[in-house]
């Protein structure tokens, strides 16, 4: 991403919007970087050129990804919403919440004018001050409306609080609704791959630290340096190394078979840390899971402290 923003910057070239702002499937446009509409881009630490690796190769093994995970990111937030009109009767909106179990419905005027939104908490209100059981009177303009590019962390205060947000996207029209259970469940999506890769790498670098000193890094990968600042695709150029393979002292474990579940979870790993939208599959789920195992039977370290997990 460094690479792309300088080499945009050199021709005076930027995107609307922002190309590191959505998710890995939106479309952006490239124009001048004078152009009214054009935003400038996300400030990100820039790489020298010289330094970086091949564009083929993935982030640092052990750095967080470089792409900030935004609202947008969220499935709820792009999956569209059910909604009200104003012009609707209470009697509707309660039945749609009750139907499918909704907290909240916004009240919405076309895809892009929001009234308000109608919540069992709005509903109590209304009746216990007396006021005329109606739509109008049931609607709170206690939401907050967020941008689809907006940073997620940031937000979480804000769900947090009012337990809800409506998300605009980038044609203006309110395309999602993003929940406190919204947010636990996808937690459960993100966190669990993410926290699993990371126990992987830390034990391959464990064991990978002890067996291969700096010769044997720059044998692999033309690079001298230490196991601990390899990337994860260097990884497996060192294990493909026949020659370097006892090293490791696994006379038990198949090299080849060995080194293609390690590629294929590079491959999984490259998804997660750039926040691919689409949940991992069954299979690469499965491929964790089962690597992470297999990993803590190698790792000399397991189960004798639980400060080295």
């Amino acid at each position: 991403m460094p690479r792309i923003q300088l080499d945009l910057a050199r021709v005076d070239l930027t995107t609307v919007p922002p190309f590191a702002a959505g998710s890995i499937d939106d479309e952006v446009r490239v124009v001048p970087t004078g152009e009214p509409n054009a935003e400038p881009e996300p400030e990100e630490p820039m790489a020298a050129v010289g330094d970086e690796e091949p564009a083929a190769e993935e982030d640092a093994v052990g750095l967080l990804p470089r792409i900030a995970m935004r609202v947008g990111d969220l499935p709820c937030a792009r999956e569209g919403v059910v909604s009200v009109t104003p012009r609707d009767s209470l009697t509707r909106a309660t039945t749609i919440m009750t139907g499918r179990g909704y907290s909240q419905l916004p009240v919405l005027d076309g895809a892009a004018t929001v009234h308000g939104v109608v919540t069992w908490s709005s509903i109590a209100h209304m009746h216990s001050t007396g006021r005329e059981p109606c739509l109008a009177n049931a609607t709170t303009n206690e939401y907050q409306l967020v941008e689809a590019t907006t940073h997620l962390l940031p937000t979480l205060p804000l769900i947090r609080r009012h337990e809800f947000v409506l998300v605009r996207g980038l044609d203006g029209t309110v395309n999602g609704i993003v929940t406190a259970a919204d947010l636990a469940d996808q937690f459960a999506v993100v966190a669990k791959p993410f926290f699993t890769l990371g126990e992987i790498e830390r034990r391959l670098r464990r064991c990978l630290g002890r067996a291969f000193d700096e010769n044997d890094v720059r044998v692999a990968t033309g690079r001298k340096q230490a196991v601990d600042h390899m990337m994860f695709g260097g990884y497996v150029r060192l294990l493909r190394r026949e020659d370097l393979w006892p090293k490791l002292g696994w006379p038990g474990v198949d090299r080849e078979l060995f080194v293609e579940q390690l590629d294929r979870v590079r491959l999984v790993r490259n998804d997660v840390m750039h926040f691919d939208p689409k949940p991992l599959t069954a299979d690469q789920l499965a491929l964790l899971d089962g690597f992470v195992g297999m990993m803590r039977q190698y790792d000399p370290d397991y189960g004798h402290s639980a400060a080295q997990p």
